[in-house]
């Protein structure tokens, strides 16, 4: 479903993705963990084409993101062919990203017929919150608000980018509740996190990201429980 191959990203002198390759089947669950300026959300970023690849490509259900091969060159996209792809993308940013004009329905329709956000907002147990405003929701509330919208197109793919980490740790087991029920329906997923419980629970499969490249991948149990690189045990004891 997600193919990455040979990605490079540098902003300036800084080389953030040094030819990263993943593959993510469909309906599989991958969790992405790593130390701050690893790459981590620079690869979520890329893959929904938010950031411009410098060296490789990516492709979703076999279509190039950003980008079409033409004459053996690839040549990127309108900004509008860009937007028709990312309904196939949900993307669910650290800080909810809500229109605070906004009702939590009004929110999700601007991407979905009424009827389509009154599901998912029913989905993510807020249909009693349709007509509050952001500023009346709690934070865990917003972001599962974030996540209906993000649903609401019906993608192939959905994206998280430390979807917990701007959250009351109080409020975080709502949201992470969200994330199991969609792991457990068969979304494809890809989700940073430092949320090592919920890793080792819902991931099929860990990828440990340091300095712009992936170290070490596999099940919860072989990463987390018998890291093979150095880089990788230093990391988790650090946060286990």
């Amino acid at each position: 479903m997600i193919e990455v191959l040979g990605v490079h990203k540098s902003f300036g002198a800084l080389e953030v993705l040094r030819g990263v390759s993943l593959e993510v089947a469909a309906g599989e669950v991958v969790v992405v963990l790593g130390p701050s300026g690893s790459g981590k959300s620079t690869l979520l970023r890329a893959i929904n084409h938010l950031e411009k690849v410098d060296r490789g490509y990516i492709t979703i259900d076999g279509e190039l993101i950003g980008y079409r091969r033409r004459g053996g060159k690839l040549h990127e996209l309108k900004e509008s062919e860009i937007l028709k792809q990312r309904k196939d993308i949900g993307f669910v940013f650290q800080n909810f990203n809500l229109f605070p004009h906004l009702t939590a329905l009004e929110n999700v329709a601007e991407v979905a017929a009424l009827s389509d956000a009154r599901h998912f907002l029913e989905r993510v147990g807020l249909a009693d919150k349709a007509d509050a405003y952001p500023r009346q929701l709690s934070g865990g509330q917003q972001q599962r608000v974030a996540i209906a919208r993000a649903l609401a197109t019906r993608p192939k793919v959905v994206l998280f980018d430390e979807p917990t980490s701007a959250l009351d740790p109080e409020l975080v087991g709502e949201v992470l509740d969200v994330l199991r029920d969609l792991a457990r329906s068969g979304t494809t997923m890809v989700v940073v996190t430092h949320e090592i419980g919920f890793a080792r629970e819902v991931a099929d499969r860990i990828v440990f990201i340091d300095d712009g490249v992936i170290v070490e991948q596999g099940s919860p149990g072989e990463v987390l429980d018998h890291p093979v690189h150095e880089r990788t045990r230093a990391f988790l004891s650090k946060v286990l």
